[in-house]
């Protein structure tokens, strides 16, 4: 972790995120500028932070949580769970020095002035950064972090100690987001065009997810009461048409970098989604289609090899297939989702599950699903070519006997059917593999090979070799859960 970062141009960072090795290293220029105007600074962490949320970890863990499926090369090691410490480096470098150091800088510069708007957005990054890495990897540097004149060496603080730390940080960032006094980063604010009042949801609905992971669910449900609370409000990454610029990360990767790398051919998730197959989720209220068709393709449809490809469609590509002019949810220009309504409803379904209340949960549920009902997060065209339907769940439906009933208690059925519904919802974000190792694997996955899933990613070589701090770490700790999930 170093003071110098650069401000990449979107299209490098865009490169980078989809060069030939599972995970590269990005280019920061010890040549670059250590000052530079807040509002661009925090562009540039910007765009780092849609690299870190929706790139090469993105993909991997979409692996081990069996939503894609590595078909070459080094892919087909990954999703064999065959991993090294090297993979992980230049994720870790743009979380730190991409992320983490840039919204360091604004909150001392920006503090300074009293620009709490600007240091509160910095803030909430920050914590979400942070965050991020304690639940991929457990003990990370974080009191000690960014500033290496002082500390060369950080140490790593227990995975506890870091949520702890985050929701501080987020504590910190609703007031001075809730101060009204700072200037605007304007549009160099990709994400909320430096509104306020979307950055304190997005950090309420945060905190909602941290708290979710450490087991304190009354704090869960007051963070998701306050959070988003309509998709109007959901923290996207913008993508857009030119190749090396702003694809979307994923399309990048698998039509353009490294074709036929990465499918959903054996992958689970594409199926709990298919009326065809024998693992469909769908019920007499619950109709899939849609949501199917907006995330996945028939087999062949891209990738020569595989039962189910990811959903690149776009408006100029593939006219030979149904619905070109239908963006999917790994299409060019559709934006992806960081922190959402999606997330934050479905929080409160849990939480309020766990805390013993079905009444609330089911309530918190049923919200859900009629947002779904109304065409939710699919994209233009879905809702209207395909068949959907999300119907209310009745106590009933998970009763004994009832549709959605798991042979147990109704409180287990309903919980099978959220931990599902998240499952399904998360495809493609890192909180689909969170979700997985912090339910100790309720959705059921059985492992691609060996007898366990991966629970947690391997410290970076580039962190083994400068800092003695790195705790030592074995092939098999890739296998040990961290310890919120123990």
């Amino acid at each position: 972790m170093h003071k110098i970062f650069n401000i990449s141009l979107f299209a490098t960072l865009l490169f980078v995120a989809s060069c030939s090795k599972p995970v590269e290293d990005v280019n920061i220029s010890p040549n670059s500028p250590t000052d530079a105007p807040s509002d661009l600074v925090l562009n540039g962490a910007q765009v780092s932070s849609i690299v870190f949320y929706e790139g090469d970890w993105a993909r991997l863990s979409g692996m081990w949580s069996q939503s894609f499926t590595g078909m070459d090369r080094q892919y087909i090691s990954l999703n064999n769970y065959t991993t090294t410490s090297g993979d992980y480096d230049a994720t870790w470098s743009t979380a730190y020095r991409g992320v983490i150091a840039p919204c360091k800088l604004i909150i001392a510069k920006e503090g300074a002035k009293n620009n709490k708007l600007m240091t509160g957005i910095a803030q909430v990054m920050e914590a979400q950064a942070f965050g991020t890495l304690a639940d991929l990897f457990g003990d990370i540097p974080f009191t000690q972090a960014g500033n290496p004149s002082q500390y060369p060496s950080p140490k790593f603080d227990k995975q506890e100690d870091v949520y702890a730390g985050v929701q501080s940080l987020l504590d910190n960032a609703i007031s001075n987001l809730n101060s009204g006094i700072g200037i605007s980063p304007g549009s160099k604010d990709i994400f909320y065009g430096g509104d306020a009042g979307k950055w304190t949801a997005a950090a309420h609905t945060l905190k909602a997810r941290f708290y979710l992971r450490t087991k304190n669910y009354t704090a869960a449900i007051a963070e998701a009461t306050a959070g988003i609370a309509n998709a109007n409000n959901n923290m996207m990454a913008p993508h857009g048409g030119a190749y090396n610029s702003d694809f979307n990360l994923y399309y990048s990767f698998y039509l353009y970098d490294r074709y036929d790398y990465m499918s959903a051919d054996d992958a689970i998730a594409p199926r709990l989604l298919d009326a065809t197959n024998l693992a469909y989720r769908g019920n007499a209220k619950t109709n899939e289609e849609a949501r199917f068709n907006y995330l996945f393709l028939p087999g062949g449809s891209v990738s020569d090899a595989a039962v189910y490809d990811l959903n690149v469609l776009n408006d100029y590509d593939f006219d030979f297939l149904p619905n070109p002019d239908y963006n999917g949810f790994f299409g060019c220009s559709t934006p992806f989702p960081l922190v959402t309504y999606q997330e934050n409803s479905l929080i409160l379904a849990e939480a309020h599950l766990r805390n013993t209340d079905f009444a609330s949960s089911l309530l918190a549920l049923n919200a859900y699903r009629s947002y779904l009902n109304g065409g939710g997060y699919l994209g233009v065209g879905y809702a209207t070519a395909f068949a959907h339907l999300y119907d209310a769940y009745t106590d009933a439906d998970f009763e004994t006997g009832g549709m959605e009933n798991n042979g147990g208690s109704k409180d287990a059925s309903l919980l099978d059917e959220i931990i599902e519904e998240r499952y399904v919802t998360f495809i493609g974000q890192l909180e689909q593999f969170n979700d997985v190792r912090r339910t100790r694997n309720a959705i059921g996955l059985a492992p691609v090979t060996g007898t366990a899933i991966p629970q947690r990613f391997y410290y970076p070589q580039s962190e083994i070799n400068t800092n003695p701090n790195t705790p030592a770490q074995s092939p098999a700790d890739l296998f040990i859960p961290t310890t919120v999930n123990q």
